[in-house]
């Protein structure tokens, strides 16, 4: 996770893409990929119906070279129930030493487990309003978010805050979110969870890590496995990490037909 304070003054241009497979194979297990510029992570879950039995990870791209360690913190939820709300796993564990961006997947994952599904695929995007509305007011984006190739939410965007649709209107993704998505069934609920990550990792584009000799140098607050006190003075940036697809998504999660 890196803060917009962070950011470079840069406009945002084309569009970015985050995917997210999540598919049971069999009653017991569940597989899950993640894709987007920075990342790609996958997971296998192994439950019992009612509790997690094992957890593995595969990392073939991240942009900190101890990103690839975010499978040990992760064992803390071995043992855990399957939970019916992905946001109810932050209650399982404490975030803040996870990788953001495998913890969500799992959090997906176990509610996939929860409630007994085969196949679902999310695929969110992020990309200047005015590219789809030539009167669209200047620096507003527009997220949408896929589900098994529906729409299922869209966002119109200005920095932080949702502008449209109405009914969304005035909240911001990054304070007092989750306490609204607790308000809503939990379907509604894990679209908008899914659609505010693609928002918020969307501004990865405006940041360069390329040139720090460690994750210390960003000054970031310990929010997630790699800022953590014990990683970020050896966290060294990933060369040639980062991917852009644009104009090509189906080239995303190359490996999702395989377990971690």
């Amino acid at each position: 996770m890196l803060w917009r304070s962070q950011m470079a003054e840069v406009p945002f241009e084309g569009i970015y893409r985050r995917q997210v497979d999540l598919d049971a194979p069999d009653a017991t297990t569940v597989v899950g990929w993640l894709e987007d510029e920075s990342h790609h992570f996958g997971l296998t879950l192994v439950h019992d119906g009612t509790h997690i039995r094992e957890l593995r990870m595969a990392a073939p791209r991240y942009p900190w070279t101890t990103c690839a360690e975010a499978g040990r913190p992760l064992q803390a939820l071995v043992g855990k129930p399957l939970v019916a709300r992905a946001s109810q796993l932050g209650t399982l564990a404490d975030v803040r030493l996870q990788c953001t961006h495998v913890f969500d997947l799992a959090s997906l994952m176990v509610a996939h487990a929860h409630a007994g599904r085969g196949h679902r695929r999310y695929h969110g995007t992020v990309e200047p309003l005015a590219a789809v509305r030539p009167d669209a007011p200047e620096g507003w984006q527009r997220a949408t978010l896929h589900r098994d190739g529906v729409v299922v939410l869209q966002w119109d965007l200005h920095d932080d805050r949702i502008m449209a649709p109405a009914i969304h209107a005035g909240r911001t993704i990054y304070h007092g979110f989750r306490e609204w998505t607790e308000s809503l069934a939990p379907e509604e609920a894990e679209h908008a969870l899914v659609l505010r990550r693609v928002a918020f990792v969307s501004n990865g584009r405006r940041i360069t890590i390329e040139h720090l000799d460690s994750a210390a140098e960003l000054g970031q607050a310990a929010v997630c496995h790699s800022f953590q006190p014990a990683q970020r003075e050896r966290a060294t940036p990933m060369p040639d990490s980062r991917r852009r697809y644009d104009t090509t998504p189906e080239e995303m999660l190359a490996q999702m037909r395989v377990q971690p």
